[in-house]
């Protein structure tokens, strides 16, 4: 008699929480995003649909757009399977395991998460927030500034204004960034510090304990290299090429191979600089494993211009927009083809369900074999009161 393996299988349920760098600055309690952020992270609460696994599921509100589910049902398999409700999760009986956009005090709150991983949450989100300061930027670009590979000021943890003024008097423009904040939020570029861009920093200051200051990169590009644990092993999981608005707030990502996304980031900087700096930071993440626990997905933003690379704008420990655009170009794109990932935001929903239905039919999808060929698709549905919406082109 043969006995039957069984396999102890893990659901994973997945939620956006892009809320989630504010929430890590408080150091208890639950953090009540700003009503834009709130509007944000429900109106782009389906994107786990898009970047997570067939078998995972997804944590969402109510859809009442079921046009747009059947729409997306041609591309997205067993879609209806992957939706799932918070308490759905709460009553979850077999293995599970919460998969946020990021892992912070809210969101496991809010799921009664008291384990990820095995490992007790609160220990988990105190790590995740050190790891997740602006201020490990000071660690990464000293290390790679020591093997070559960083040739510009390492970025300094500043706690007086009185200080960051020295630096402004060395450089003459500088960046200065908020410890816990995201999507161009808490970054402050100053050329002429006067009282109101003081106040404005002894604000953060009080607020989060520091602020780090560094040197204006003349840039080119915006780009991102990917980093994924899996069985243990921090590797590469892709390049992120994206561009941002004047404010540094996220706009969109170029939908291409791999191969074709470092073409484009070597136009602006050298190959073999940019290997090294990937092969560094397998090493870098996989050293800081036991720190790392219980988190999945890093993000490193990055600069080039001129020939050279900046290559730690700032560490992000959690999923990110470049994620989502990899794993929608490798899940769901025909091979070969090129586009871009984008949000937009509308003054009302019926601008948005106006601007849709013009760019659905200036650029006319066609999907073949599960895979987006051409065309406009849109990402996430319009609710009652939708303003925010991700969407592809595919050229």
């Amino acid at each position: 008699m043969v006995a039957k393996m069984i396999i102890n299988m893990t659901t994973k349920f997945h939620i956006f929480n892009p809320e989630h760098d504010s929430a890590l600055a408080l150091e208890s309690g639950i953090y009540t995003p700003k009503p834009q952020i709130q509007q944000f992270a429900k109106d782009l609460s389906t994107l786990p649909l898009w970047y997570s696994d067939e078998e995972d599921k997804v944590i969402l509100p109510e859809i009442s757009d079921q046009e747009w589910i059947n729409s997306v049902g041609n591309i997205i398999p067993n879609i209806k399977d992957k939706i799932a409700s918070t308490d759905e999760y709460k009553h979850f009986q077999a293995p599970k395991r919460l998969m946020p956009w990021g892992i912070d005090n809210t969101v496991c709150r809010l799921t009664n998460t008291t384990q990820i991983d095995g490992e007790n949450a609160d220990d988990l989100i105190k790590r995740t927030k050190i790891l997740s300061s602006r201020e490990q930027t000071q660690d990464a670009l000293t290390r790679l500034k020591e093997k070559g590979l960083f040739d510009g000021f390492v970025s300094q943890k500043i706690d007086t204004v009185d200080k960051l003024r020295n630096i402004h008097k060395e450089f003459g423009k500088i960046v200065v960034k908020a410890p816990w904040s995201s999507s161009g939020r808490g970054v402050l570029f100053i050329d002429e510090f006067d009282e109101k861009e003081a106040k404005r920093i002894e604000k953060i200051i009080e607020s989060q304990g520091f602020v780090m200051a560094e040197s204006f990169f003349e840039k080119e590009i915006d780009f991102a290299i990917e980093f994924e644990d899996i069985d243990g092993q921090w590797q590469f999981a892709g390049y992120s090429l994206f561009s941002t608005d004047e404010h540094g707030a996220y706009k969109q990502n170029l939908l291409a191979s791999d191969e074709i996304l470092k073409q484009e980031i070597c136009r602006h900087a050298d190959a073999d600089r940019l290997d090294k700096i990937v092969e560094f930071y397998c090493q870098y993440f996989q050293g800081k494993s036991s720190e790392l626990r219980g988190n999945k997905i890093i993000g490193v933003d990055m600069m080039a211009g001129n020939g050279r690379i900046h290559p730690c704008v700032e560490i992000n420990v959690r999923h990110t927009m470049g994620i989502v655009a990899r794993k929608l170009y490798d899940k769901y794109i025909e091979p070969g083809k090129t586009g871009y990932y984008a949000i937009i935001r509308q003054n009302s929903t019926d601008d948005l369900r106006k601007w849709n239905a013009e760019q659905t039919q200036a650029f006319p999808s066609t999907i073949s074999d599960g895979r987006i060929a051409k065309g406009f698709i849109v990402l996430t549905p319009i609710e009652e009161k939708t303003v925010f919406q991700a969407y592809a082109v595919v050229e």
